[in-house]
């Protein structure tokens, strides 16, 4: 049987990465290869993410995601409300203005490719981030720590970006509790560890 390269998002990856079992990490990937083809009715964040960026780049007042609870569906109404009081939160203790990014990506030829692009640029007290934002709910077979997701951000510093910036530092965001984890600098131990991370999820993805 041919081998179907994975094409992944950096949610995907990062969900992967944060996992804290290889069970959890089989079941994630599990999930990912199973899906539907992407629609937007399927992806549960996708009005706030599109409200976060609305939102900074037309210099909104950030209290308006509270609105964005109004459009979805009742179910998901209360994690909304939640979700954007912590955006709110986070953004109101800073200074901020956005910065447009352009593309960026990461593979291993054959093996899998990763959209890479950072969710937002921003600039944070002065700082220039090039951010993932990640504001999943919390479940306890994930952990968003640096040293669960340092491949992640490994990746995300390695990308092929599309754009140059050497002011900017690559960082995740984890809404869940208003704090950035930042890149450091990659060694080739996590170059090694990054390489190792996306052939296990291509690994699992051939035998499922």
């Amino acid at each position: 049987m041919n081998f179907e390269e994975p094409k992944i998002s950096l949610t995907q990856f990062l969900t992967f990465n944060s996992c804290v079992s290889t069970n959890a990490k089989i079941s994630t990937v599990r999930k990912i290869k199973n899906q539907p083809d992407y629609n937007p009715s399927f992806d549960y964040w996708k009005k706030l993410r599109d409200g976060i960026k609305r939102c900074l780049k037309q210099g909104k007042p950030i209290e308006s995601l509270l609105d964005l609870a109004d459009s979805v569906t009742s179910s998901k109404r209360p994690n909304y409300l939640a979700e954007a009081k912590r955006v709110i939160a986070f953004f109101k203790d800073h200074d901020v203005e956005y910065f447009e990014t352009e593309h960026a990506s990461w593979g291993i030829p054959g093996t899998i490719e990763v959209s890479a692009s950072p969710e937002l640029g921003l600039k944070i007290d002065g700082q220039k981030y090039l951010l993932k934002l990640y504001y999943k709910l919390k479940d306890k077979k994930q952990q968003i720590t640096y040293r669960n997701i340092r491949a992640t951000l490994a990746l995300m510093s390695l990308a092929n970006h599309q754009f140059l910036d050497d002011d900017a530092k690559v960082a995740v965001l984890n809404l869940q509790n208003g704090k950035i984890i930042l890149a450091q600098p990659i060694s080739e131990d996590d170059k090694i560890a990054l390489k190792i991370n996306a052939q296990t999820f291509a690994n699992i993805w051939s035998v499922i």
